[in-house]
């Protein structure tokens, strides 16, 4: 068992720090820096949290999140694909000492939250596989999909990896006359995602508003590019904002007329992307539907999983939690 009086966790204010920490961490990724936070911070209205794990002075872990209900609760932000635990890079090659040393920075960190929350959700970044300190911790945990294309091999190749069916509708939405091309048209992407939901009749995981604000927020900052699919009467059908970081863009929010599905337009908009982006790889964030994972499979991008886990100490919340989940997935 690890000692945990050799950790220290402490809230971290210094966002240079935390940036640097971020860009060398195993599970680091574009949206645990802090323009990403802070965007999610302005767009929610809820604060955000970053606890660095020190031991013997060295920063050797973090996590980052929005406390949410007066600050019962920490969660990963809405429409952020992943956050979660943040580890500096092990410098043994043998497995025993990785292990130790990642248990440990685990467990101080959970046993950290459990004493200042009521529940935490987060969800881990691929570069986090191991999650057995949160199933030995009693903490749910729930695998997550995505599909990612290497984009560092000629876009030739690329083409022809992809499904059959995806080349066809590529080119018949180009023979239809559907156009991709960029756009700062926050609106848009709100009008686009609440369409998708509409047309099915269900609430959107995250309020459109919500959506719309982050767009704005990200936006502003420089965080995102926006592309559209049009019509040839010039109608949106489809959108997309894409996040980029130096070693993949990610497709992060997306919205499409559900009238315009079998055109092929929406995926003419991800091909011309991915054709043109100078990336070397893509993610296309989540493939967790079995609808949407269909799609996204066309692509023929490698599917990787991560972890979303949960922890609940107060014992009468999580069973209250489990009584509610299974009644509403009744």
């Amino acid at each position: 068992m690890p000692d945990l009086n050799a950790y220290e966790i402490v809230k971290l204010t210094n966002r240079d720090e935390w940036n640097q920490f971020v860009l060398e961490a195993e599970g680091g990724t574009v949206f645990s820096t802090a323009p990403w936070l802070e965007s999610a911070e302005l767009s929610t209205g809820d604060p955000i949290v970053r606890y660095g794990c020190y031991k013997k002075g060295q920063l050797v872990a973090g996590i980052s999140g929005l406390e949410r209900r007066g600050g019962s609760q920490l969660a990963t932000p809405p429409l952020l694909p992943h956050g979660g635990f943040l580890h500096r890079p092990v410098s043994s090659n043998r497995p025993f000492s990785r292990e130790s040393e990642r248990g440990g920075e685990t467990r101080a960190l959970i046993t950290y939250l459990e004493n200042h929350y009521q529940q935490i959700h987060l969800t881990m970044a691929p570069a986090i596989m191991d999650v057995r300190e949160f199933v030995w911790a009693g903490w749910e945990i729930a695998p997550r999909y995505t599909y990612v294309n290497d984009l560092t091999i000629r876009r030739e190749k690329v083409w022809e990896r992809l499904e059959r069916r995806t080349r066809n509708v590529i080119r018949k939405a180009e023979s239809d006359g559907f156009k991709v091309e960029p756009t700062t048209d926050i609106d848009e992407i709100k009008h686009q995602y609440e369409l998708v939901y509409s047309e099915q009749k269900q609430q959107p995981p995250v309020h459109p508003m919500t959506v719309q604000k982050f767009a704005e927020t990200a936006q502003k900052r420089g965080l995102i590019d926006t592309f559209r699919a049009v019509s040839s009467n010039g109608q949106t059908v489809s959108i997309v904002a894409f996040a980029r970081s130096c070693d993949c863009l990610y497709a992060w929010i997306s919205g499409a007329d559900p009238a315009y599905r079998d055109t092929g337009a929406t995926s003419l908009l991800y091909w011309k992307v991915l054709e043109l982006t100078e990336c070397p790889r893509f993610d296309f964030v989540g493939a967790n539907i079995p609808s949407i994972a269909f799609f996204k499979r066309g692509f023929a991008g490698e599917l990787v999983s991560y972890y979303a886990v949960e922890g609940c100490p107060n014992r009468l919340l999580k069973l209250t939690t489990a009584v509610r989940r299974i009644i509403k997935n009744r």
